[in-house]
């Protein structure tokens, strides 16, 4: 029996307004239920349920003036009761509101109407989702009998689209060669990250001089919706270049760096996000992966807003319906175009933990198939033989291909390295939107495993590539990857990724180099002479500090340590790590310090999110946040005008401390916090030595007989970080 079948039996849902409705503002919906021909008996209920990923407000039923505030009443002869669970539901509907009937019950035609925002006695009304969405649905479901067996009706929908321009970005390549041509996007983003399809600011480009065929200036059109892309852009001379953009409102942005050279330029940069996922196919196939969206939507957005040159779809196996596999190798082939937008088919392997953990399939060719860890939320059972688990069992199946490749990963499980295959994984994922994982990082490298280091948005809300976190403190913005490859094709950027010739950042396009005695990063070479390994980094912001690793200890930081002998103490405090390995990683470092002696002349808050971290000044001495961490890092920095034997007093959830000024002047302070690399740095910095544009060389005199993977760590002052993939080094004596 249909969905359209079961609401002449168990009735019918509508929504009004239909929207559009601009993503994170406030609305009241109202959704009405006409019940069926069975009726809705006494205890029977209906539920409206919101996905995963869906960051609405919560339902509220007790503060008529509070925001959120929900009702219900029905035309029927009965009595209603609301209750909101935010685990009530099934994997992806998560979040439901229950409308239970009682003292009485209810005939065919009776109405129930549900009202999110009741703004009758006072309230604002309800937030909804911070992202875009052409269909978002409300599942409705009815149990008529009260046996807690649930039907699904016909679920209405709405249109979410980005608000007003909020910020300017503007997205060119890393590296080009002069007259080459290029292109460059400029797109308005709302508060939340979504396009605004409403802009229509004018645009100027400054500073042109070296630029060929951009024009002055550029208004934006309602066929725009937000993003425009320029073609046939070129550099006059090498060099090092960032494009300025400012409307006619006062917005600025300033691209990437743009990295022009002459000769032979070898290798450029690519950038990619290789994993995230989307619902099913549009009024077609509903399958209910976590995502939302469709693979159609998915890859147009990473092409044409994201602006990112390569991509990959990822959906959860055991969700994967034969028709959502189907749609998904289509759009793969359909989008993929050489020299332009390269994608590759792929899903995640999602077994449980135990038996492999999650891990990024992707295949090198066109329509293949899918080997799922189980077919747990599948409804056709009828190639369960396909199932491949443990993931051992799939390393079976794929033995002897090249074409195909598995990158393990942190997501609400994590990828098992007790299963560890080089012939399939050369990399492995170290930051997403669930937050930043370099003790995956380090746990490959006390292994002795050899692998390259990605980072990818894990995006569940259509926008891969340009993945800005749900209103929610426990996640964070979703990565990137760059790739050192000669061009843009499935096999050049497969080849690159094999040779962990890439890196991974938290988002920022930050242009990293790291070579060692010559080889690139991802090389492994053998030598008897001292490791040299040579840093170019430009940064899209101030560059804080950039550490050399060998292994799992940094053994070199720029700029070097170079505390102040005179003048105001500028000190900053970083906190970061998460409580658990597991689904629930965020630490919440809710807190306060004080200084005893002299003031605090001002200070500057370090990765804090708009509506999830706040810092309050409650005297010249005390300061008071509310922050959270999952593997991220955030902080403070204070410009202070204070005596050497000023103590200052660290208090959060996590740890508390006390250290004096005059401490500072020895080393910086590491205060181990427990749970997965939870911890407190403090140091003194000087901000007249932060650059967006740092190059230095470091010969390791202390290097170890034996195989040394050396990789780089990059910090800006906004939290934006890179890592690069390690060279192995096998270091012999003469």
């Amino acid at each position: 029996m249909t969905v359209m079948q079961h609401s002449e039996l168990y009735g019918r849902a509508e929504i009004e307004p239909k929207g559009p409705l601009i993503a994170g503002t406030m609305h009241t919906l109202r959704i009405t239920f006409t019940v069926g021909r069975y009726g809705i008996d006494d205890k029977g209920s209906i539920l409206i349920a919101w996905k995963y990923v869906c960051d609405d407000e919560h339902p509220q039923f007790s503060d008529p003036e509070g925001s959120g505030y929900t009702t219900a009443y029905t035309t029927g002869e009965a009595k209603l009761k609301l209750s909101f669970g935010a685990l009530s539901f099934y994997r992806p509907w998560f979040k439901a509101l229950r409308v239970d009937v009682y003292d009485g019950s209810l005939k065919e035609g009776d109405k129930i109407i549900v009202t999110l925002g009741d703004r009758s006695r006072g309230g604002p009304g309800l937030r909804i989702q911070t992202f875009q969405e052409s269909e978002r649905i409300f599942k409705v479901l009815a149990d008529p009998f009260g046996t807690r067996r649930y039907v699904e009706v016909e679920s209405p929908k709405v249109t979410i689209i980005g608000g007003p321009a909020d910020e300017l970005q503007v997205v060119a390549p890393s590296i080009v060669t002069p007259r080459e041509p290029f292109a460059v996007t400029v797109r308005a983003l709302d508060s939340w990250g979504n396009p605004s399809p409403s802009y229509r600011g004018e645009i100027t480009f400054t500073q042109t001089e070296q630029f060929d065929s951009l024009p002055s200036s550029y208004v934006f059109k309602s066929s725009d919706r937000g993003v425009k892309r320029f073609e046939g852009i070129s550099l006059k001379e090498s060099g090092l270049y960032r494009l300025e953009v400012v409307d006619s409102s006062g917005l600025k942005a300033v691209s990437n760096p743009i990295l022009c050279r002459s000769g032979e330029v070898g290798w450029k940069v690519y950038w990619g996000d290789l994993h995230g996922q989307t619902h099913g196919k549009a009024r077609d196939v509903l399958a209910d992966t976590v995502g939302t969206g469709t693979p159609r939507e998915y890859f147009e957005f990473a092409r044409d807003v994201a602006a990112i040159d390569f991509c990959s779809w990822q959906g959860n196996d055991f969700q994967v319906s034969k028709e959502l596999w189907e749609d998904v190798c289509a759009e793969t082939k359909r989008f993929n175009q050489p020299g332009r937008f390269v994608t590759f088919l792929g899903y995640e392997w999602s077994g449980l933990t135990p038996n492999g953990g999650d891990h990024n399939i992707l295949y090198l060719e066109d329509d293949q198939p899918i080997y799922r860890s189980s077919h747990y939320l599948v409804k056709d059972k009828s190639d369960i033989d396909t199932d491949r688990c443990p993931i051992s069992e799939l390393w079976k199946t794929f033995k002897g291909r090249k074409d195909v490749m598995a990158i393990p990963h942190v997501g609400g499980r994590y990828g098992n390295l007790d299963y560890f295959d080089p012939e399939f994984i050369s990399l492995i994922e170290i930051h997403s939107f669930h937050g930043t994982f370099e003790w995956f990082a380090r746990e490959a490298l006390e292994r002795g495993l050899k692998v390259g280091f990605v980072a990818f948005s894990d995006d569940h809300t259509c926008r891969p590539g340009l993945a800005y976190p749900p209103c929610r403190p426990n996640k964070v913005k979703g990565g990137l990857t760059a790739v050192y490859a000669d061009e843009l094709t499935r096999r050049s950027i497969w080849e690159a990724l094999k040779s962990r010739r890439c890196y991974g950042t938290t988002g920022a396009r930050i242009l990293l180099h790291v070579d060692v005695n010559g080889h690139m990063m991802g090389e492994e070479f053998s030598t008897e002479e001292y490791p040299k390994i040579k840093v170019e980094v430009h940064g899209t912001n101030l560059i804080n500090r950039v550490q050399v690793y060998r292994g799992t200890k940094p053994v070199y930081t720029y700029p070097p340590f170079r505390p102040k002998e005179s003048g105001f103490r500028v000190v900053q405090i970083l906190w970061s790590g998460a409580r658990s390995k597991g689904r629930s990683k965020r630490t919440v470092w809710n807190g306060m310090l004080s200084l005893d002696k002299g003031k605090i002349i001002r200070y500057e808050t370090l990765g804090f999110r708009k509506r999830v971290d706040l810092i309050e000044e409650y005297s010249n001495q005390i300061l008071k946040w509310y922050s959270s961490t999952v593997g991220n890092y955030k902080g403070l920095v204070l410009w202070l005008d204070a005596p050497d034997d000023a103590e200052i007093t660290f208090k959060s959830q996590p740890k508390t401390f006390k250290f004096k000024l005059k401490n500072l002047r020895e080393k910086p302070i590491v205060v181990d916090a427990g749970g997965v690399d939870q911890k407190i740095e403090v140091c003194e910095v000087s901000p007249e030595d932060w650059r967006m544009d740092i190059s230095f060389e470091y010969v390791d005199e202390e290097v170890e007989v034996g195989v040394n993977p050396y990789w780089v760590r990059v910090q800006q002052v906004d939290c934006e970080m890179a890592w690069s993939s390690p060279v192995y080094v096998h270091y012999k004596t003469v």
